[in-house]
């Protein structure tokens, strides 16, 4: 089974650049740095209450294939996929057609070690499955951008997702609703106090990874703040979902449909 979304993965061409857009965005630095030698690839993570997230790039000193050939699609970089983590080995070794890998992440003097593979739903994103012999720990996080609300994923086959997100994985499927205005349909599969949104909007090709909501108890202070940071945000508006207010944010390079969202009824 799946316990909770592990990491959101952004690649950046220009990892300095992309690390002070979120730093600014988060309001807050990386909680640490990521070096894996094996793999090609260094990281940047930011923690939250429910999930990481990861700015990622290519070691000069190894090539990264898989990053490479999505630098080449994107140039600046962009949403490369996210990972959900497995509560025990068998249900990995289970889950995957491939053989996992072994990855070491140097975190200065220490290293964080976990089982790593590939779900291939798709070859515009990554989705991975990862297990970690020891829990995940998250260090506290002083953005008001405290969480992940949900991610929004699009498909052309609703039932495809059902079958791997419901039945291969274990995830809760909270909502499966046609949605008239538009002719599609929505899905919403919970997992560790955030939500994988899922649009069937009947568009040919390959699921995309296409953006990510983040949750924020003030929204309109977060707004003013951003504002402040030549960050584009939209007015304050009432959200679809009830007793939520939303709002948009566009970032000048790396193209990441973000929205905020605040919970008015929260506890």
């Amino acid at each position: 089974m799946i316990s909770s979304i592990d990491r959101i993965t952004v690649a950046a061409k220009d990892l300095l650049s992309a690390k002070k857009t979120f730093d600014c965005f988060f309001d807050t630095s990386p909680s640490y740095e990521v070096i894996e030698e094996n793999l090609g690839y260094r990281s940047l993570i930011y923690n939250f209450e429910n999930i990481q997230f990861e700015l990622l790039s290519t070691l000069n000193t190894k090539n990264n294939n898989e990053l490479e050939n999505f630098f080449i699609k994107n140039t600046i970089g962009g949403l490369y996929g996210f990972s959900l983590v497995a509560e025990n080995k068998e249900f990995l070794d289970k889950t995957l057609i491939s053989p996992p890998i072994n990855v070491k992440e140097s975190i200065g003097n220490e290293s964080l070690n976990f089982i790593s593979g590939n779900l291939n739903q798709s070859e515009n994103f990554k989705l991975s499955l990862n297990y970690y012999d020891t829990p995940l720990s998250r260090s506290e996080n002083i953005s008001d951008l405290f969480a992940l609300d949900h991610l929004v994923v699009t498909t052309n086959d609703g039932d495809k997702i059902v079958n791997l997100y419901k039945e291969k994985l274990g995830v809760r499927l909270a909502l499966d609703q046609l949605v008239e205005e538009w002719g599609g349909r929505m899905l919403f599969f919970r997992t560790g106090h955030s939500t994988i949104e899922v649009i069937d909007n009947k568009v040919p090709g390959e699921d995309v990874f296409w953006g990510l909501a983040w949750k924020t108890k003030d929204i309109e202070s977060t707004c003013e703040r951003l504002s402040q940071n030549n960050i584009n945000v939209s007015e304050v508006r009432k959200g679809r979902k009830k007793d939520t207010l939303v709002a948009t944010v566009k970032f000048d390079e790396i193209k990441i449909p973000t929205l905020l969202v605040e919970h008015l009824n929260r506890a």
